[in-house]
């Protein structure tokens, strides 16, 4: 998103302005950990290190996510709601992560909100358990290894619950029809493999999957090459990894001619490809993901006009996702406290996208808790909407 300077400078100035927040022994308190880089963007004295006409790109993702996170506590302060709200630079340089960690635990903060490596949410979710102060993992899909933690709280779903969504997506819309899931030997192709193939033995065959391994560039020119025009083409790519993802998209569009229509289902991570490329054009296109934001509902429109008047830019999904998550939570939190970790399922204050905050359990204890929310979208010919 393009920032000026001005825009950067003016936030870290609020930074510091909730950094140290007025106490009442009646408010909550709420820790925001986003990486801002705030010690490469300014020297010892203080002064800016970049010139007028360069922004720091190693802040942008943090900045966006504490500025959307800024207009939630905004809409608080309007409410009257009782806050007091700590920010935190996760990649400080005169304070580790521990270290200012403390100083939240010292302060009575009762709930984090990270924007943070999964490095930085192992070590919070560490942290978390034991002073028993509930951790939101809002952005990385990754339980960070943490068990026997209901202080811990992944709401960017795992692959491994992505792909249990998957498989009931596929169960309940595809009965019947044969489901081609496309693979490689290589990266982590053969866990989603091993995960759909587990699935489909324990609902007993309900998705007709069968397996396609493409390994190489003569394979992939093969792909949908000898189907029959009557035919209904449906392809699940079965990885990560969004390069694979978009030469698969490209080959089916290819052969679109071949199949009287093709779906293509693709992983979460597909919400980074650039959907609207002309080679995709006449292939269905859908994929899932926990944060879906039509963007049509009065914050929403409010937000993204402070934006094209104030930044001259439009507001990413980090800015919608810090706002959503700092008002509800924040809310929670002012109506329940301490006890927030038992109250995060259900929807109220709920802002812009649904949430299904389910425990995850291990060995008949709370492992962590997950959000097991998904939207699925569908891309067709320059229209995404939800199907799901």
């Amino acid at each position: 998103m393009k920032k000026t300077l001005l825009s950067f400078l003016a936030v870290i100035a609020v930074v510091s302005v909730f950094a140290q927040p007025v106490t009442n022994g009646a408010r909550h308190k709420l820790a925001i950990f986003t990486p801002l880089y705030i010690d490469e963007a300014f020297d010892n004295a203080g002064s800016y290190k970049y010139s007028g006409k360069t922004f720091p790109k190693a802040s942008i993702n943090g900045l966006e996510f504490y500025h959307g996170a800024a207009l939630a506590i905004d809409s608080l302060n309007t409410l009257n709601i009782p806050l007091d709200v700590y920010v935190y630079d996760s990649k400080s340089k005169r304070e580790t992560l521990e270290q200012q960690f403390s100083k939240c635990a010292a302060d009575g903060v009762e709930l984090i909100i990270a924007n943070c490596s999964l490095a930085e949410l192992t070590t919070l979710a560490r942290l978390g358990a034991d002073k028993k102060i509930t951790v939101l993992n809002a952005t990385v899909p990754n339980d960070a290894n943490a068990t026997n933690n209901p202080y811990f709280v992944v709401l960017n779903p795992t692959i491994q619950t992505q792909l249990e969504g998957l498989y009931n997506y596929m169960k309940k819309n595809y009965a019947g029809r044969q489901v081609t899931v496309i693979t490689r030997k290589t990266s982590s192709d053969p866990y989603i493999r091993s995960v759909l193939e587990t699935l489909n033995k324990y609902y007993k065959d309900s998705v007709k999957i069968r397996f396609q391994e493409i390994n190489d560039d003569i394979a992939l020119k093969a792909l949908g090459a000898t189907t029959q025009p009557t035919q209904a083409g449906l392809y699940v790519v079965g990885s990560l990894d969004t390069e694979f993802g978009s030469k698969i998209i490209k080959q089916l569009a290819t052969n679109a001619k071949n199949f009287a229509s093709v779906t293509v289902i693709g992983m979460p991570t597909w919400e980074n490809i650039s959907l609207a490329k002309p080679e995709y054009k006449g292939v269905e296109i859908i994929y899932s993901t926990p944060f879906f934001n039509p963007k049509t509902d009065a914050t929403s429109r409010s937000i993204t006009t402070y934006y094209t008047k104030k930044m001259y830019a439009a507001p990413s999904d980090l800015v919608f996702r810090g706002y959503g998550l700092t008002y509800r939570f924040g809310h929670l939190l002012n109506r329940y406290g301490k006890d927030i970790s038992k109250k995060l399922s259900g929807s109220e204050y709920r802002t812009f996208f649904d949430m299904d905050i389910q425990p995850d359990y291990q060995n008949g204890k709370i492992s962590h808790y997950e959000n097991k929310k998904l939207y699925y979208l569908k891309y067709l010919n320059g229209t995404l909407k939800a199907v799901y």
